[in-house]
């Protein structure tokens, strides 16, 4: 005989933590394997497996709070013993909608702890998903941090985007860049950052960030000498220095050791100024570019290894 009950997410959520999920399903006369798949869909927490086997409560584990409904999840939950394949389509979440939930789940975890403390368990439960689900869409927790990296970089560049847009000059764009890269760090809270201190992310992405930096710095160093006729030698390496002071008031921003508006003047007042003086720069004698330089006089470019990568934040 099949039956049929409504209820909603919070009562769903208050039941799962009542008795084990094979008794509840018997409740609704449908089996613990299909309520624990409409509990992961509507993103409602539920005790793991070995949960109830544990005698001493104090060893297991904490009970997550309910996080938002995914969207279009209606008020109440049809759970019926006949199979519907309208509630499947319900509250089955897309793709794309699911690796965002992971994934922002994954970021608070990431700003608390450090992504090097991050593991697959710890998301699933911040997520309210099984570990095993968490895998399905992320199949490892370095391919979950690039994820969010990709994400948190193509973020920014909207946010300076937004700001650049329209603007003539290449002063102008540049401040423009910076002001979206420290209010994409104030809103993110420092995210990127965050994930960016761990070495095996970075040298996941290093390829990825390479071409992106050498991109931005050949652009930069041709607006320069086209508006006003600053040298590549002299521009690539300018910009690098701007972009370096950029970054560091992001990290003092995502640290709290300075808020916005202090970060801003500071920038401001630092960058403008040198910014103008480099526009303004012009050779006294040839100029060499520092690689070719550094070569000819027997030293090597750079005393970083070759696995650092520094923080891709292109602010200038």
């Amino acid at each position: 005989m099949d039956t049929a009950h409504r209820v909603t997410r919070q009562e769903l959520y208050e039941l799962a933590w009542t008795k084990p999920m094979t008794q509840l399903a018997a409740d609704f006369g449908i089996t613990g394997n299909a309520l624990a798949k409409i509990c992961d869909r509507l993103l409602v927490p539920h005790p793991r497996r070995g949960y109830w086997a544990a005698a001493d409560r104090s060893r297991r584990d904490p009970r997550p709070p309910l996080p938002p409904a995914p969207p279009d999840c209606e008020e109440e939950i049809l759970i019926s013993s006949r199979r519907s394949t309208s509630r499947r389509e319900q509250t089955r979440l897309s793709l794309a909608a699911r690796r965002e939930h992971i994934a922002e789940a994954a970021a608070e975890l990431v700003l608390r702890d450090g992504p090097n403390a991050v593991n697959m368990k710890a998301v699933a439960r911040a997520a309210g998903v099984s570990e095993a689900l968490a895998y399905r869409y992320f199949p490892s927790v370095v391919e979950l941090l690039a994820f969010m990296a990709r994400r948190e970089q193509a973020l920014m560049s909207e946010m300076q985007q937004a700001k650049m847009e329209g603007l003539p000059t290449y002063s102008e764009l540049a401040q423009a860049a910076t002001v979206g890269f420290l209010d994409y760090v104030a809103k993110r809270r420092g995210l990127l950052q965050a994930l960016l201190s761990s070495a095996e992310l970075r040298r996941t992405l290093t390829s990825e960030h390479r071409n992106r930096m050498a991109w931005a710095a050949q652009a930069s160093a041709t607006r320069m000498g086209q508006e006003n006729g600053v040298p590549e030698a002299i521009a690539t390496p300018g910009w690098q220095i701007l972009r370096a002071a950029a970054n560091r008031a992001g990290k003092l921003l995502a640290g709290e050791a300075i808020d916005r508006e202090t970060a801003g003047r500071l920038s401001s007042a630092i960058m403008d100024g040198a910014r103008k003086r480099l526009l303004n720069l012009k050779p006294d004698g040839p100029v060499r570019r520092l690689g070719a330089a550094a070569s000819a006089e027997g030293r090597p470019r750079s005393s970083r290894g070759p696995g650092r990568v520094p923080t891709p934040d292109r602010a200038s």
